[in-house]
């Protein structure tokens, strides 16, 4: 598949399936904003994920920010505007377990941390992308889950 053209912005994108998801995308030809909360691992994908891209002019970049706080949301909107001109593509994979036990045993804390990350983080992403994909008239978002949305623990 060809995506040169396109700017996809992964969140979670520094271990696993989200790294996974980007090198795809870094892969296809397009141009990748990697979004995670781990600054120094998140330099280290974008490091490795560099040297990837074919096209000319292609870019992987990556930005430190936490999907659970709008105004981190906002500033990887007006990243992508500003660098890429915009953004086509979201993916997102950010997201934690929580703490795993009955409702009313478990930390109530670390549960709502859980829902502003899980649930609130992916909202937040979309807000803040909307605008973006509208005045480039093309998007598309993906959203990934674990397991535990369909069978919590």
């Amino acid at each position: 598949m060809d995506l040169k053209g396109r700017v996809a912005v992964v969140t979670g994108a520094n271990q696993g399936f989200g790294r996974a998801v980007a090198e795809r995308f870094v892969r296809a030809g397009a141009d990748v904003l990697l979004v995670a909360r781990g600054e120094e691992r998140l330099r280290q994908v974008r490091d490795e994920l560099s040297p990837l891209a074919e096209h000319s002019g292609q870019q992987v970049l990556a930005l430190r920010g936490d999907v659970a706080r709008p105004e981190d949301c906002s500033a990887v909107a007006e990243f992508a505007r500003k660098h890429f001109g915009g953004a086509t593509v979201l993916v997102n994979n950010a997201g934690v377990y929580g703490p795993m036990g009955a409702l009313d045993e478990v930390d109530w804390e670390a549960w709502a941390d859980a829902v502003r990350i899980n649930l609130c983080g992916t909202a937040l992403m979309c807000r803040a992308l909307i605008p973006l994909m509208r005045a480039r008239g093309y998007g598309k978002i993906i959203n990934l889950s674990g397991g535990g949305a369909t069978a919590p623990l």
